[in-house]
């Protein structure tokens, strides 16, 4: 969305591939964060990576803000904070588990799930797949095609530091990790300000507040953004 190709692509298709986000030694470091916050004990995910500044840092991360600010403007908000890890050979994940993360009528995307990928996302490893355009309307993926490939179905072959904005109301699926090695990514959704946030009753760690930006204080619906929140440029 940083260029108007971009932003015209992830419009029209409903997602949007990203080559090279994190850079190799930034994504050593996320890497080995999420090694180490995954294995915590207690707490839901968003809270946890909410304490780590490594992870405080991705949230405003300019190559990821920037392409939600170019859909949302100054309304962007954090609306959830996620890791996920598959573990090698793992037989109990369906081949397919399309799904929509948010139904509502029109075209205008409401939020965004962004996904950095910390491995290479091979055939093997069980990509992301997307099914283009299904983000217009409100129908829901056949129940019984659920757990199987789609027809036009696109399979995000990426490399570990890239990162896919998908809009949420597409048809997507992860798949199954047949490969040798884990498959780890960090979820960041994004949308309007006036949306509510998800675990929005599990209270901020003070560590995400300490010293924070006004930009992180918006990102994360403590602070009104300027302007009026009820109104906004759909063609910006």
């Amino acid at each position: 969305m940083i260029t108007p190709y971009e932003k015209a692509f992830f419009l029209e298709h409903g997602y949007l591939h990203v080559s090279g986000v994190l850079t190799p030694d930034h994504l050593a470091q996320v890497q080995a964060e999420f090694d180490r916050v995954w294995e915590l004990p207690g707490q839901n995910n968003q809270t946890k990576l909410l304490q780590h500044q490594t992870f405080l840092e991705l949230i405003e991360h300019p190559a990821i803000l920037d392409r939600h600010r170019a859909l949302f403007g100054a309304q962007t908000q954090l609306l959830q904070y996620d890791l996920l890890r598959q573990g090698p050979r793992n037989e109990t994940f369906p081949t397919r588990a399309w799904h929509r993360d948010f139904v509502f009528p029109g075209d205008r995307p409401l939020s965004v799930n962004t996904i950095v990928y910390l491995d290479e996302m091979i055939e093997e490893r069980g990509p992301t797949y997307v099914a283009p355009g299904t983000h217009r309307g409100e129908a829901l993926p056949p129940a019984e095609m659920i757990h199987e490939p789609l027809p036009g179905e696109i399979a995000v072959l990426a490399q570990a530091g890239d990162v896919v904005f998908i809009n949420s109301a597409i048809w997507h699926s992860g798949a199954r990790n047949r490969s040798d090695g884990q498959r780890r990514g960090i979820y960041l959704y994004y949308g309007y300000w006036w949306l509510k946030r998800y675990e929005s009753n599990a209270a901020l760690p003070w560590r995400a507040l300490e010293g924070a930006s006004d930009q992180r204080l918006e990102l994360l619906g403590v602070k009104t953004p300027a302007g009026d929140i009820h109104q906004y440029d759909p063609l910006a």
